[in-house]
């Protein structure tokens, strides 16, 4: 019988309701992680990345020695460790630009951190030390028996995530494993056009294999499994395989889904799938938003004329220097907003002298408040999905769809699409955790227009009191479709209780460490991981030192400390790195 994901996660809080003293260091660990995920990881992620070169997310990295200046974690001493110093004393970080996204820590985020500190901080990784190696065999097994369970007619539209290469992987700890699972739920359904909250369902006990059936995400449309599989650098068959029970799952595996691949690694989906040009095919996001607009039932100048809209002006946003407006209005899915951004010159940019844009938002010559029209350069799109969920659209002033927003007019000084380019959907997701944020209109009451176009600011633009219910009233919404896709996964253990707003934002921590941070580079032995091998010597002995030569990876061999760029991994003329090894395996690459 297919056990549900939700009954693993009772299991788990039941038994850490009475652990045992390691158990209790390993927990502590664990909570201790995800703060750390929570406030840090978002900037400091390694060498190159805007926070500097400590890597929050390495023990070994927090503990080292730092020049002149004390380690960021004293083993048993939170008072000199300057990570607890500079969260929970001085609290000068997270930056005021991150608490958009994450919040101040909390008052038991604090004490967390603390008693971590004074317990020695014991390693992330103790828990990850428990797990039992999974083998291709058993992940292949436990793929076929849930296909066999499954209905017949219903075998062909499930398909799988895997976690199995992170699980095999013991320098990753319990926690990020659990952020992983979670951001795989929330990108699934954020990229879902049904209005049901739909669960990945484990498939094994160990968490480590997912199942879903696409037909819930209406992915079984246009053929959306094969377009990912376009860009997937992991595809590999083991129909001929050298040892005879892969060959036989994987044949069964395959005549059972009626697909050569049918599971996908989550945490490269997640990383892929948020961001163009996959985000634009899943979602089915039009060239246009207009075409959008008339999908979700929404008419921006008729609102605008019958004032039926919101708006709110501010000088400066999170990810602008200029001011920028944003207007609300009701779509048949929920709520729908829209911006309006400007470049620093712009002629006609300047809110509190143009309320009543925009300009192009009636034929020329029409617009009945010409005078007091904006003129702006692009904006982004937050739109409700039918499951409640949010989506994202970023275009130019003419409505036309962009992938990123051009860094003259916005900018993500966190990087977390890797740049400090507004990317669409990764970007967006990042810093919306809580869905729409609170903001302060300076229009409604400072704008420099006199009377209609003034009667017509103080219609359009609501008093604070009215544009916070709103806010409100859509955050809520939005968090109670967030619940249900990733409370399962983030409420368990000493996190059952917790609010799911106060929870990390799982997608933008796959997203900011997959590859573009200390965990995005593989050693020989991560490479093994990805290979379903113990070990960096099995894989030597199985590909010869020859092949490694002949792809460019020998330093691995040589050098003890050498790695290899997650980038460069999924990367190669033809075939993948990956790939490329694991034909010397006996499997055949495919995909790309």
């Amino acid at each position: 019988m297919k056990v549900p994901l939700i009954f693993w996660g009772l299991l788990a809080s039941l038994a850490l309701a009475s652990p045992s003293q390691a158990d209790e260091k390993t927990d502590l660990a664990a909570q201790a992680y995800e703060v750390i995920a929570k406030h840090c990881l978002r900037c400091h992620k390694g060498p190159g990345s805007e926070g500097g070169v400590a890597n929050f997310g390495s023990l070994a990295d927090l503990q080292a020695p730092r020049g002149k200046k004390a380690a960021l974690i004293v083993a048993g001493k939170p008072e000199e460790s300057r990570l607890y110093q500079r969260l929970a004393i001085d609290g000068d970080m997270p930056p005021e630009e991150a608490l958009r996204a994450t919040g101040k820590p909390t008052e038991e985020e604090k004490a967390i951190l603390k008693k971590w500190i004074e317990a020695s901080a014991p390693p992330f990784t103790n828990s990850a030390k428990q797990r039992n190696f999974i083998t291709l065999a058993d992940e292949l097994t436990a793929i076929r028996e849930a296909l066999q369970k499954a209905n017949r007619e219903d075998r062909p539209y499930i398909r799988f995530f895997t976690l199995t290469h992170l699980h095999n992987d013991k320098t990753i700890p319990e926690a990020k494993l659990k952020l992983i699972r979670a951001a795989l739920s929330k990108a699934i359904n954020s990229l879902s056009l049904k209005p049901t909250i739909v669960l990945p369902e484990s498939v094994n006990s160990a968490g480590t294999v997912y199942a879903v059936d696409i037909r819930r995400l209406d992915w079984d449309t246009r053929h959306l499994w094969n377009r990912i599989l376009e860009f997937y650098p992991y595809g590999l068959l083991y129909t001929k395989y050298p040892d005879p029970n892969i060959r036989r799952l994987a044949e069964d595996v395959e005549d059972l889904s009626k697909a050569q691949i049918p599971a996908l690694r989550a945490d490269w989906f997640v990383a892929t799938a948020l961001r163009p040009p996959l985000y634009h095919t899943l979602l089915n996001i039009p060239e246009d938003a207009r075409v959008l607009e008339q999908r979700v039932g929404v008419n921006v100048a008729t609102n605008f004329e019958s004032d039926k809209l919101a708006r709110a002006g501010f000088s400066r946003s999170g990810v602008s220097a200029q001011n920028r407006l944003v207007e609300r209005h009701d779509s048949n899915q929920g709520v729908y907003w829209k911006s309006y951004d400007f470049k620093p010159d712009a002629g006609r940019g300047r809110l509190i002298r143009f309320p009543l844009g925009p300009l192009n938002l009636f034929s020329k010559g029409h617009h009945p408040y010409e005078n007091q029209a904006f003129v702006h350069d692009g904006g982004e799109i937050i739109f409700s999905l039918p499951n409640k969920l949010h989506a994202y659209m970023l275009v130019d002033g003419k409505n036309k769809r962009i992938d990123e927003g051009p860094i003259s007019v916005v900018g993500d000084s966190k990087k977390t699409a890797g740049t400090s380019a507004i990317v669409n959907g990764i970007s967006c997701m990042a810093c919306h955790t809580k869905g729409m944020i609170e903001l302060k209109d300076y229009v409604r009451d400072n704008s420099a227009v006199f009377g209609k176009a003034d009667d017509k600011v103080r219609k359009l633009y609501p008093d604070a009191k009215k544009m916070d219910e709103l806010i409100q009233q859509d955050q809520e919404q939005y968090l109670s479709a967030l619940e249900k896709a990733v409370g399962p996964f983030l409420k368990i253990g000493p996190d059952a209780n917790k609010s799911i707003a106060d929870l990390s934002e799982p997608c933008s921590y796959v997203i900011m460490t997959y590859r573009s941070s200390s965990d995005a580079y593989l050693t020989l032995d991560r490479i093994a991981c990805e290979l379903y091998l113990k070990n960096g010597e099995e894989l030597k002995a199985k590909v010869g030192a020859k092949k490694f030569k002949e792809l460019g990876l020998a330093s691995l061999l040589s050098q003890p400390d050498a790695v290899i760029a997650r980038l460069e991994w999924e990367a190669v003329d033809g075939y993948s790195l990956m790939q490329e090894l694991g034909k010397e395996l006996g499997c055949l690459p495919i995909g790309k």
